[in-house]
């Protein structure tokens, strides 16, 4: 009787400390201070076609960082992302295709986020189109690398929530992307990462896309949506992501009008971690 008593008496007790865990979520490094991170992303793109499905699958390996270039007095934080290399591996049945690129980018953005994480501006510095094997060039997609982690303006408890949403534009010389996601956080307690201490948070989001514009001479339309779920460790000190742990499906049709006029339904589901390398200073 003694023991359960006792077992009772700890369970209430971690109970009420788990649930006593409150905290104020900020975004804010400083400024000088340099992250670098690790991106893989696996995956399948399974794409229809003239009554035949093609599975593509693919391995992404990438690093970057952020520069902190400037904090200003009411908190909004400039950063510089800059992206070097990125590792591809692609395997496709049909044609047989195995190969790996590997593509030297020299893709360098500014972006300014306020003191909630919420973007106030873009702007690319450096963006160079690396030619792939059969003509087509690889552009950077800046939502792969950029801060979106969103805060509420309270702090939280254990098991609380906040919605957040957003647009995401990517315009350039073959068209142009919008993205509009919406979703939810919600705050799953304090934990270390990698050495950090950390805010956990679970992430449930859905996005639609939309856009146009022209690849090798024919125009192209794009119309998806998908669905984001995961979780993120957060530093308590900076802001920053620590690690995440995502699994996204997108579900896409591309049409293609000129010369030839075809519709490519697409289904893409990718898992992808992130990690900074290293503990922050």
């Amino acid at each position: 009787m003694k023991k359960i008593i006792l077992l009772t008496l700890i369970a209430v007790l971690y109970f009420q400390l788990l649930h006593s865990q409150e905290v104020t979520l900020r975004f804010q490094p400083q400024k000088g201070q340099t992250f670098t991170y690790s991106l893989l992303s696996e995956g399948t793109v399974t794409q229809s076609a003239m009554g035949m499905e093609q599975v593509v699958s693919s391995k992404t390996e990438a690093r970057y960082s952020y520069f902190i270039q400037n904090v200003t007095p009411d908190g909004n934080v400039e950063l510089i992302v800059s992206v070097d290399t990125v590792k591809t591996k692609v395997k496709t049945p049909m044609p047989g295709l195995d190969t790996t690129l590997v593509l030297p980018l020299g893709f360098r953005f500014k972006q300014i986020l306020d003191k909630y994480g919420k973007s106030v501006s873009f702007e690319i510095i450096e963006s160079k189109e690396v030619q792939l094997p059969g003509g087509m060039s690889r552009r950077i997609d800046k939502r792969n690398y950029s801060h979106s982690v969103v805060f509420p303006e309270k702090s939280v408890k254990v098991g609380d929530l906040w919605d957040f949403a957003y647009t995401d534009t990517t315009a350039g010389d073959e068209g142009k992307t919008i993205v509009k996601t919406s979703g939810k956080y919600v705050f799953n307690g304090i934990e270390e990462k990698n050495g950090v201490k950390c805010a956990k948070l679970n992430l449930n989001a859905n996005f639609s896309l939309s856009g146009q514009g022209v690849i090798q001479g024919m125009n192209y339309g794009l119309e998806g949506d998908g669905k984001s779920v995961g979780d993120l460790w957060v530093d308590l000190g900076t802001g920053l992501v620590v690690h995440s742990e995502t699994e996204t499906e997108m579900n896409m049709a591309m049409g293609i009008t000129g010369q030839v006029e075809m519709t490519f339904p697409m289904n893409q589901k990718f898992k992808s971690i992130i990690s900074l390398l290293g503990a922050v200073k």
